[in-house]
């Protein structure tokens, strides 16, 4: 019977626990938290979150204008923030982390529309402008910002003034027979600073299509004057034509490029050929060029200052540039603004500006090119969505390439 029951008796489905390794459920360790990762996330997100608002708020605020410079590349830096954010929400995924994981997707979900929403925009731009764009580029060079110093530039001295030498780089053209044509850049900086390096990238792009490219300093503020940029590119216009044989130049395809404050300076240059209240700083009989191409440059200081998201910034910048404001110095101002030089008979202007400048307004291109046209002289002018100041300093973004594009179809038409 005592067998019988023992038989009966529920046996224990495993080995009896081992009373000195077990555990009392009140002893064990909660699991740690993901605080690095859900840290992570909240500074990705917060990230994600100040590109939009940079993107898409205009904010009348000079802080919030020279914002939008650190981020020109916006549209490449959404893209990588874009990969970081899916990347997070799968590793905090899979380490259940449950907040980290809402907010990398969250932020990966709107910087996949801020890389979105402007890709299309531009990309119908290159279509509506007959450019082609590389995604190759895009991607492998759209952070790449400069370019090193040429090996085969050569340092010519081409204006001295009052015992300080103005000077040029001249990088020679690739891989082009004869003369050549020649492009003379002028660099930006509010009149204020910059200086010819800051022509290489372009001067790049220009020689290996078979142009020599020229880029030169001038007098910056506070040792310049309101007539002083003009004059020293005039000059410096004047110095390649008369040396165009030994440089092998051709003197009748000479273009002036300048971007920002040297877009303003080569439009005066352009425009005021012959008119002596701008003189060149060495005397020249001949600086007209072929064509001219202005990027984002100032064309009227007063619809630049009263449409400027920083109307404090261009104010005090014009002001330093002219000498005194509107009120106090009238002809200045009036004479300063290429807008008021615009005539039949000036040469083929191309003006490229950002949509979204909020230190220039784009509506400065609009006012030059309402002038070209009702002077009837051959114009291009062309206004990229979701581009901002400065949007080139970036080479292989999708503006800079829509405007690669336009300026080698401009160059062709107009300037051979």
């Amino acid at each position: 019977m005592n067998r019988l029951l023992t038989q009966l008796k529920p046996r224990p489905a495993g080995p009896a626990p081992d009373p000195a390794t077990a555990t009392s459920p009140r002893l064990t360790r909660p699991a740690r938290r993901p605080w690095l990762i859900t840290t992570v996330a909240g500074l990705l997100g917060l990230l994600a979150v100040l590109f939009t608002v940079l993107m898409t708020i205009p904010v009348p605020t000079t802080a919030t204008a020279l914002a939008t410079l650190a981020v020109d590349g916006a549209q490449e830096l959404t893209l990588v923030a874009l990969v970081l954010g899916t990347g997070l929400a799968v590793l905090a995924w899979r380490r259940r982390a449950r907040a980290a994981t809402w907010i990398a997707a969250a932020s990966a979900v709107l910087m996949l529309v801020m890389t979105a929403v402007p890709a299309v925009a531009l990309w119908r731009t290159a279509t509506a402008e007959g450019t082609r764009l590389s995604l190759g580029s895009y991607l492998g060079h759209g952070l790449s910002l400069g370019s090193d110093r040429p090996k085969d530039v050569r340092t010519h001295t081409y204006a001295t003034v009052d015992g300080t030498e103005l000077k040029l780089d001249h990088l020679p053209a690739h891989g082009r027979a004869g003369t050549h044509p020649a492009v003379v850049y002028v660099h930006g900086g509010g009149w204020k600073i910059g200086g010819r390096e800051d022509g290489y990238p372009w001067g790049k792009w220009f020689t290996d299509r078979g142009y020599d490219f020229f880029t030169v300093d001038y007098r910056l503020l506070p040792h310049a004057d309101w007539r002083s940029g003009v004059g020293d590119v005039k000059a410096s216009v004047g110095w390649v034509r008369d040396n165009a044989a030994a440089l092998g130049v051709d003197p009748a395809r000479i273009s002036l490029f300048g971007e920002s404050a040297g877009g303003h300076l080569a439009l005066m240059a352009a425009y005021t050929e012959g008119d002596p209240m701008f003189p060149p700083t060495d005397p020249h009989g001949d600086t007209s060029v072929r064509t001219v191409l202005s990027f984002y440059g100032t064309t009227d200081f007063d619809d630049a200052v009263a449409r400027s998201t920083a109307p404090g910034l261009i104010r005090d910048a014009t002001r330093e540039y002219i000498g005194g404001t509107g009120e106090q110095q009238p002809e200045r101002w009036y004479a300063s603004s290429p807008v008021h030089h615009v005539r039949a008979g000036l040469p083929p202007t191309l003006s490229i500006h950002g949509q979204d400048d909020r230190l220039i307004p784009a509506s400065q291109l609009h006012l030059l090119d309402r002038a070209l046209a009702g002077a009837g002289v051959p114009h291009r002018s062309v206004e990229l969505p979701w581009a901002s100041h400065l949007y080139d300093l970036t080479r292989g973004n999708l503006a800079t390439q829509i405007s690669a594009g336009v300026v080698e179809q401009f160059q062709q038409q107009y300037a051979g």
